[in-house]
């Protein structure tokens, strides 16, 4: 996380719950009311198998919030513990049993999955919960501080469980509560989160479970027919070898019932004897006999998943760890489920963070050299750069890149991506953290070539799915591989990537650096197509900064500044522009009249605007695959035509730009269209269509989770040359 999110988060944190309380910020913003999304229950199944934390049960089941489900702070419990204690397992149990008492929805967000370097993304997090919330992602907001409004908006008055796995600090529990008194907050953590304050009114702390209680999560788990005829002393050892561990009896429990031959004597025997020769903790001793038991590929599997990045492996990602084909891939994984070293949930397969540590010791007690893992890492590699290319090629087409496909992993196959841009963005949506993780692998690794072009695969979905701390940590690992590799097209590339991300958060000035950099390289780029392609991107992406800032300057009333950075930024879009029509790029230099366009737009030009989308469309709807940048110049010259004052002008192309929006389902789009046509409506003496659209726009708004204000949202990013 960067400095900046950090302070932005450590603000809010801190005003939150103030803001709750008082109602501000979040009744204002309200025109509407919102159209209430059906009840979403996200929260994953209870352990089939449970045992004791009575008093800590009864003792959440007594908080109850106030009858009126106004705005305000929630309740909440934080529980922490050893991982593998059961504290997850406890918080699932209570939000099962208390889901009846919370109508509008329960909810789970696991931070791990957030994680980066140690650092939760709160604006990626409110972004699912949101999502979970009945928010589409065209209408989230486009910042932490936007997103957050949305939530205290979305949850305010209503009666909902959340439960937030894996807290390391209260700042990162903070801004994901609900506005909302009646709700019940459930968080869980290794340690005590002093920084929660007042905001948890119970706090438990579990100890390990008595031997009496592990023995009887033991019987559960072995079934009562090897359970009778067990040896009460053999249950007893086995039982205090597991130390209290809920995950620790699971682990023994598997083993017991996966090997019926084995006496739980001799089990016990073995797993005592491993804890005093090894010195290593009791948990440590069932694992190891655990994997003792693995077959050759499940053994290796069990090495080398830590080498897969993300908090997940899939069959595919296994089979490209494993180099044995995905049937050998399949059986592996259902052995490691079975003898309890790994779960599976809808999205994949995961291994609890103490085994993850334990598998890492066995790889390197296995591995001393490292081989076996380095291959490891070489083959997941390809196999997610050649996926999320082709994902990147079904999404944008054919477009600007510097490093080249990669053929088939042998013996892997490819995933199935769908034949559809959704589809294939679906892909990546569910994999990104494993597609951003992998560019960090890959620079560490030192395979520099698959770092960028992961990074470059990566793009059109952070356009999609703008998730800015991972971007830049993403990007940034590229720009530092394609350093070492010296590849020229490819330091320009991986800075200009790296560039977007940062001045969209603000951080012009290192996007300056960056983006003056990729200029000083393109001066050493030849004569060929894509070199001046690329050289020609380079002054695009300095044009969008300077457009970037001068929005900026403009939204803090710095009108001189702002009108420098629009001239700037309409100076590079000409450049860029004449660079594409000198190497006969249609496509490019249609694309760069559209940026002009938006900087006029932007400097409060609409007769200049006009003429430019004007051009950019005209480009637009001469080329075959263009629809989606024809309607945005078509939207884009109505806009400017109204501006100008020439309705009747301004009317066609708004009425078709709307007719495309309800065609394509976008209602993102549809509500600012609306918008604008009731705008024209009430300067061409329409009142009662201008109240039409103007409903119908503050409907979407409220049923998608927008802002229900008049003004119109920020235009999607456009697709890139």
């Amino acid at each position: 996380m960067t400095e900046q999110t950090r302070n932005v988060v450590g603000d809010d944190a801190r005003v939150d719950t103030v803001v709750q309380a008082q109602h501000v910020g979040t009744v204002n913003i309200h025109q509407a009311p919102a159209t209430a999304p059906a009840p979403a229950f996200e929260l994953p199944p209870e352990r089939a198998h449970f045992v004791d934390r009575t008093e800590e049960q009864r003792r959440i089941a007594e908080l109850r919030g106030p009858a009126d489900a106004g705005a305000g702070t929630p309740q909440v419990v934080a529980i922490s513990g050893l991982g593998g204690i059961g504290k997850t397992a406890l918080c699932l149990r209570v939000g099962h049993r208390l889901a009846d008492r919370y109508p509008d929805g329960a909810h789970y967000v696991d931070l791990d999955e957030y994680r980066r370097d140690g650092a939760v993304d709160p604006a990626a997090v409110l972004a699912d919960l949101l999502s979970g919330l009945g928010v589409e992602r065209a209408w989230l907001g486009p910042d932490f501080r936007a997103l957050a409004r949305q939530y205290w908006a979305r949850t305010r008055g209503g009666r909902r469980l959340l439960v937030v796995d894996n807290a390391r600090t209260g700042a990162e529990v903070q801004p994901l509560l609900p506005a909302s008194a009646a709700s019940l907050v459930l968080v869980t953590s290794h340690g005590p989160l002093y920084d929660l304050g007042d905001t948890a009114p119970l706090e438990l702390t579990l100890a390990p479970l008595s031997t009496d209680h592990t023995a009887e999560l033991l019987r559960l788990l072995f079934g009562e027919q090897r359970w009778a005829a067990a040896d009460p002393a053999a249950v007893r050892t086995l039982a205090t070898a597991c130390a209290g561990l809920p995950k620790a009896a699971e682990v023994a429990g598997e083993l017991a019932r996966r090997l019926p031959h084995r006496s739980l004597a001799a089990l016990a025997e073995r797993l005592t004897a491993e804890l005093h020769q090894q010195g290593s903790r009791p948990v440590e001793a069932v694992w190891d006999a655990a994997y003792a038991e693995l077959g050759d590929t499940a053994a290796q599997l069990y090495r080398v998943l830590p080498e897969c990045p993300g908090p997940f492996a899939t069959e595919y990602t296994a089979a490209a760890l494993l180099g044995h084909g995905l049937p050998a891939a399949e059986d592996a994984l259902a052995e490691l489920v079975t003898a309890g070293l790994l779960d599976y949930r809808a999205d994949g397969y995961r291994q609890h963070a103490l085994v993850r540590g334990h598998a890492g010791r066995r790889a390197r007690q296995a591995d001393p050299d490292g081989a076996e893992r380095a291959e490891a890492r070489r083959r997941v590699l390809h196999w997610l750069r050649r996926q999320t290319a082709r994902a990147d090629l079904l999404m944008a087409g054919r477009r600007l890149t510097v490093e080249p496909e990669v053929p088939p992993l042998p013996d892997v196959p490819d995933a199935d991506l769908g034949t559809a841009k959704s589809q294939a963005l679906h892909w990546m949506e569910a994999n990104r953290q494993a597609l951003y993780g992998a560019v960090a692998l890959a620079h560490d690794s030192g395979r520099d070539q698959d770092a960028v072009a992961l990074a470059e695969s990566l793009w059109t979905h952070f356009l999609d799915h703008p998730r800015h701390a991972d971007a830049i940590d993403a990007f940034r690992a590229a720009v530092a591989a394609a350093d070492r590799t010296e590849s020229v097209p490819a330091r320009i590339r991986t800075r200009c990537l790296l560039a977007r991300p940062l001045w969209e958060t603000a951080r012009f000035e290192e996007a300056a650096a960056a983006l003056d950099r990729a200029g000083a390289l393109a001066a050493l780029l030849g004569d060929e197509f894509d070199d001046r392609r690329l050289a020609a991107s380079a002054v695009d992406f300095r044009g969008q900064l300077a457009l970037a800032e001068g929005q900026w300057a403009a939204a803090h009333r710095d009108a001189d500044t702002a009108g420098e950075h629009f001239t700037a930024a309409r100076a590079d879009f000409d450049t860029a522009r004449a660079i594409h029509l000198a190497i006969d790029n249609g496509y490019g230099a249609a694309l760069q009249t559209y940026q002009s366009a938006k900087a006029a737009a932007a400097a409060d030009d609409p007769t200049g605007a006009a003429e430019l989308f004007a051009q950019a469309y005209r480009a637009f709807d001469g080329m075959t695959g263009r629809q989606r940048m024809t309607a945005r110049a078509r939207f884009g010259l109505g806009q400017a035509l109204l501006r100008s004052g020439r309705y009747p002008d301004a009317e066609p192309h708004l009425t078709a730009a709307l007719a495309d929006a309800e065609a394509r389902r976008s209602t993102f789009d549809e509500a600012r269209i609306r918008t604008d046509l009731a705008t024209l409506a009430d300067r061409t003496g329409r009142p009662d269509q201008a109240a039409h659209h103007r409903a119908k726009a503050t409907e979407l708004r409220a049923a998608h989770g927008g802002v229900p204000d008049e003004s119109a949202p920020e235009e999607p990013r456009p697709e890139e040359h």
